[in-house]
């Protein structure tokens, strides 16, 4: 790809973007862009693309869109999947085990190992679905899972399989209690119920046992138990009358001969319901029963024991139980669960090996790790990827495990409790550090779309986005479009990454508008204003005077930066000098550009300006003529910065021809002073609200101070040119 061709309208605010992006010397390009222009829009039409999805006018649904972008020559039109868009912050990334899954092993590998599985996969599935209709389950692979295999001895289904298979032979006992999680729920409800009243279902056992134990009918002596799910067992098992009909009868101790069905369940129901209703044992169910209906969760609970109150004993162990619910599902399974488990014995002596051989490879998400680690610093937490043998081949979802401060801890709570926004960042970028690599592993062709990643960063942590853009730069299949509206890391990335003139960019919004020029300073406007002080081939004379202009300020902050700005020095007469030239003091309209040489000489080393510039003009004429020159869709530094100057002495002169306390303001922050004393005489008149308007506009607008560092030129660099520009015409409108 050497060019993209870009046209955009009506896509989420932008109302025009025709842009080609030339990736022939470098396929990186920066564009610097101020709040507003367009940067997360033109992310958001890249996202819908990516996602197949058409680009829209959220504020106009009747505008019809346009999303063309094409590559080189052909216009061909770009695939969603070359599409990626980095966004500031998206915390749907966290999910990024899929990403994961991709580096860890290749495809021959990966390949192979499916191929053994296949066939194993598609029996388990379908023992699966038959056993949720046995269960009623809603996840059921899981609950076997979280059933049978411990936090600390993890293992996958197939294991447990074979290790349960023996359990599930010998199980003689079926459970029609009704749906399996309103006993066994997904929050856990029952088990904690039963944990935390279990000094009153201890009671409840205790009380059931003393009635077995006196029973005529059931029987509890050295260990061994007949009671209510022994003998409903039995009852089961005579269930179509079969085993009388072969001639058989039962001699019941109480009873006598019992000879048919019928007979002995009415004997079994009486027994039962002796022990249940028994009013002691009622008495204590009553105080469950009231916990009970606290709660929807253990309101179904409650329904299901009332219906089968021999349940309730069979929970006192609730882990033993829910395993032997589990036998007894299978058991109606037991020709699919044997068949599959013989098959997973024959597979896996072959799965291991593969498994042994993926080991073996470099661990692609451990060096991804390893990297984020080094290069951001001071991050509270640490990340493990477990899993690793089934992950590698992707059998089971690599699980990624944090430690913070040395202790492990949930993922959800680190990011939602723990985390500031900076580190929540850049545990973001280890999610997208995933993405690009398995593009990598894929050799997927890829635009990157990235939205001012750099965001809620410290000054080092900047710089390890930087490295990760670099990496960027240096794969073939990968092209970037970097947009920030932080202009000292638009500068950065520039130099670090070696970028070409071409390629450093800045954006503008003109008459609704997106136009994207390219940076002429190349970062460095100190040298390009210094150097470019007289017309020539590059610039004329308006442009010289606009950099003759925009270099008062910066001077004058080096005059400050000296120390030697007192009064009595001629340090301390250039600072009142170039500070005239910035706010309205007395000798503002008397400085010439005479005096401006001889201050440049001293401290640029340089007084070159253009010979058509004579040293009687006055410096503050030339601020207004140039200002009035500057147009709306010129978006250069020296433009808004002279628009700034204009702007604060028409304020101030306005200013102080209105309020009565007119006497010259001292020390800092003069405009702030002027507007304060102008807002305390004029509040109340409505004459004079809309100026008050316009006033507050300079003081958001227009910064009190301008620095030497080119970064905090960030409030002037931020704004639109055409706000200045309207900005100004309403001060010159004052009245």
């Amino acid at each position: 790809m050497d060019k993209l061709r870009v046209h955009l309208e009506n896509c989420y605010g932008i109302q025009k973007l025709v842009e080609e992006f030339d990736f022939s010397d470098c396929r990186t390009i920066v564009v610097y862009v101020p709040n507003g222009v367009m940067k997360s829009s033109f992310a958001k039409t890249f996202d819908d693309i990516s996602q197949r999805k058409e680009p829209c006018d959220q504020m106009d649904e009747s505008a019809v869109s346009v999303f063309n972008i094409t590559i080189d020559e052909t216009g061909d039109q770009i695939t969603p999947e070359e599409i990626c868009v980095i966004h500031p912050y998206n915390e749907k990334a966290f999910d990024s085990e899929d990403k994961v899954s991709t580096l860890l092993a290749d495809e021959e590998l990966r390949e192979k190992y499916l191929n053994v599985y296949e066939e194993l996969d598609s029996r388990k599935q379908l023992l699966i679905k038959n056993l949720k209709k046995v269960s009623g389950s809603t996840n059921c692979e899981q609950e076997v899972v979280e059933t049978f295999s411990p936090m600390d001895n993890p293992r996958n289904i197939f294991e447990i399989f074979t290790e349960i298979l023996a359990n599930v032979k010998t199980s003689n006992e079926t459970f029609t209690f009704g749906n399996y999680n309103d006993i066994f729920d997904k929050e856990g409800k029952v088990k904690e119920f039963l944990k935390s009243n279990k000094d009153l279902v201890g009671e409840y056992f205790e009380k059931y046992e003393n009635l077995i134990k006196k029973s005529e009918f059931f029987a509890k002596n050295e260990g061994i138990v007949f009671g209510t799910t022994e003998a409903n067992n039995i009852s089961k098992s005579m269930e179509g009358n079969a085993f009388f009909l072969a001639g058989h009868k039962l001699n019941l101790k109480k009873y006598g001969d019992v000879v048919d069905t019928q007979r002995f369940t009415e004997i079994l129901d009486e027994e039962v319901n002796k022990i249940f209703n028994n009013v002691d044992l009622k008495e204590t169910y009553k105080k469950i029963d009231d916990k009970l209906n606290k709660h929807a969760v253990l309101r179904k609970f409650k329904k299901t024991i009332e219906n089968h109150p021999t349940l309730l004993i069979r929970l006192i162990d609730y882990d033993k139980f829910k395993k032997e619910v589990w036998f007894s599902y299978l058991k109606e399974l037991e020709m699919e669960l044997e068949n599959l488990v013989a098959l997973y014995v024959e597979k896996k002596s072959g799965l291991e090996e593969i498994v042994e051989e993926a080991n073996t490879q470099q661990s692609r998400w451990k060096d991804a790790i390893d990297e984020f680690h080094n290069r951001f610093v001071n991050m509270p937490f640490t990340l493990i990827v477990d899993n690793q043998s089934d992950a590698i081949l992707n059998t089971r979802k690599p699980v990624i495990l944090f430690e913070f401060e040395g202790k492990q801890i949930d993922r959800n709570k680190l990011i939602h409790n723990v985390l500031s926004q900076g580190e929540k960042r850049a545990f973001y970028i280890l999610n997208i550090v995933f993405e690009i690599r398995a593009r990598e592993i894929q050799n997927q062709k890829t635009l990157f779309v990235i939205d001012d990643i750099a965001d809620s960063f410290d000054y080092k942590n900047k710089f390890a986005i930087v490295e990760y853009l670099n990496d960027l730069a240096k794969n073939s299949n990968f092209y970037s479009i970097i947009f920030t509206h932080n202009f000292d890391f638009y500068r950065t990335v520039s130099q670090r990454l070696g970028l070409p003139r071409k390629n450093k960019r800045h954006a503008i919004k003109h008459q609704g508008e997106i136009k994207i020029g390219e940076e002429v300073y190349q970062n460095a406007p100190f040298l390009t204003w210094r150097k470019n002080m007289k017309s020539g081939a590059q610039y004329d004379i308006v442009e010289a005077k606009k950099h003759i202009l925009a270099l008062i300020p910066f001077v004058r902050n080096l005059v400050e930066y000296s120390g030697k700005a007192t009064s009595s020095t001629t340090y301390g007469k250039d600072y009142e000098t170039l500070t005239n030239l910035l706010h309205s003091k007395e000798n503002t309209k008397r400085i010439t550009f005479g005096d401006l040489k001889l201050i440049y000489k001293l401290y640029l080393g340089a007084n070159d300006f253009d010979a058509s510039i004579r040293d009687s003009d006055l410096v503050y004429d030339e601020i207004f003529n140039v200002a009035n020159s500057i147009n709306d869709d010129e978006f250069n530094l020296e433009n808004k910065i002279v628009l700034a100057m204009a702007i604060r002495h028409k304020a101030e002169e306005y200013m102080f021809s209105s309020i009565s306390d007119n006497l010259p303001v001292s020390g800092d922050n003069q405009t702030r002073i002027l507007f304060e004393k102008y807002q305390k005489e004029f509040s109340e008149e409505s004459s004079h609200r809309e100026n008050l308007v316009v006033l507050e506009e300079v003081n958001i607008m227009t910064p009190e101070n301008i620095h030497i560092n080119s970064f905090m030129y960030e409030p002037i660099l931020d704004m639109g040119i055409d706000e200045l520009k309207n900005l100004y015409g309403n001060v010159c409108n004052l009245i």
